[in-house]
């Protein structure tokens, strides 16, 4: 069918559009992506930023796992990038698997001694060497079941002591990214969820860990939603005003790009503004025959970076919340039918 409805405005992005902009200051985030049958979890900081001595990742309530793989059962894979201090801070990526291990083999790791629920090794491929870096999985206990149900634990060397230190990061490796991923290990619960992470890094050049500068970054995830209203706002001129909100975990999207669909194919774009909203009007060609249209609108947003308002209270003061992201998504309208 022949489109002869005609744009005539839009909502165009302002200066409230920064409302939701990342605070300047964050350093170290979290990222999350859940789907029916993988999760994968990135890990990153700026160069500039201490290597972390421990990090935790805290799992929401709802979450269940699958720790029945046997051990050398790879789960999953794993990809970062690391700076390589001493070759003169080079970026270094890393590939690898992730491996089950038997927990029986680490009750005496430093990082978790003692039983643990799950170990996974992450085997890593970087400048020619293999470093496994075990990740511990264990259910919260006291204070910490109110970051989580369940953490995700992983220790890292320091990367800034003396060259030949015992205990030192090969290469004088610090942290830049790392992202791994585990199929059918992990089964979200429906809706939105937060993810907490706590970082504590290394005192410089002591390998000593310095809990006092310890902070929290977050992560949202779950579905993004899209609404759709319509109303001719003139019969005689036949206009139609359509108008909706983009939204994730109930914040609105700030600056997310819609398509509006004239029976079933877009036609025309928006930008979301500082709450999510968006709007279309639409004018009927003069002189054409009265038709039925049905209205949709569809969205696909990137992560966000939501951390002024993600981070507005911080899970376990007075460590600061530094960052918080909002996952990816696509969602589509509910469809509207108007005869004009």
């Amino acid at each position: 069918m022949k489109t002869i409805l005609r744009l005539v405005t839009v909502t165009a992005v302002g200066v409230a559009a920064l409302a939701l902009a990342g605070n300047a200051l964050a350093t170290q985030r979290l990222s999350v992506t859940q789907s029916a049958t993988s999760l994968t979890i990135k890990l990153s900081q700026d160069a500039s930023d201490q290597q972390p001595s421990r990090i935790n990742i805290y799992l929401p309530a709802g979450y269940t796992a699958n720790t029945s793989a046997t051990p050398g059962t790879t789960i999953g894979t794993t990809t970062g990038v690391v700076i390589a201090r001493d070759q003169g801070n080079i970026d270094l990526p890393l590939t690898g698997d992730v491996i089950v291990a038997d927990p029986a083999a680490h009750t005496k790791d430093p990082c978790s001694p003692g039983n643990n629920l799950a170990v996974w090794i992450l085997q890593l491929s970087v400048a020619g060497q293999t470093i496994n870096l075990p990740v511990y999985l264990n259910p919260t206990a006291g204070i910490e079941t109110g970051l989580g149900s369940a953490k995700l634990t992983v220790c890292l060397a320091p990367s800034d002591t003396p060259m030949g230190s015992p205990g030192r990061s090969p290469f004088g490796a610090q942290l830049k990214s790392a992202t791994f991923t585990v199929n059918n290990v992990f089964t979200a619960p429906a809706g939105a969820a937060r993810w907490e992470s706590l970082w504590t890094p290394w005192s410089v050049g002591t390998g000593v860990p310095n809990p006092v500068g310890t902070i929290e970054a977050r992560a949202f995830v779950g579905p993004g939603a899209i609404t759709l209203a319509a109303r001719v706002t003139s019969k005689a001129k036949r206009v139609v005003s359509l108008n909706g909100r983009v939204s994730a975990s109930g914040v609105g999207v700030v600056g997310a790009t819609v398509s509006l669909l004239l029976n079933g194919k877009a036609r025309y774009k928006a930008k979301t503004t500082a709450n999510g909203a968006y709007k279309f009007t639409l004018q009927k060609k003069k002189g054409s025959k009265v038709t039925t249209t049905f209205f949709q609108s569809k969205v696909t947003v990137g992560e966000q970076d939501v951390t002024t308002a993600g981070c507005a209270s911080p899970a376990a003061p007075p460590i600061p919340c530094v960052s918080a992201t909002q996952g990816a998504f696509t969602a589509i309208s509910n469809k509207i039918r108007i005869r004009i």
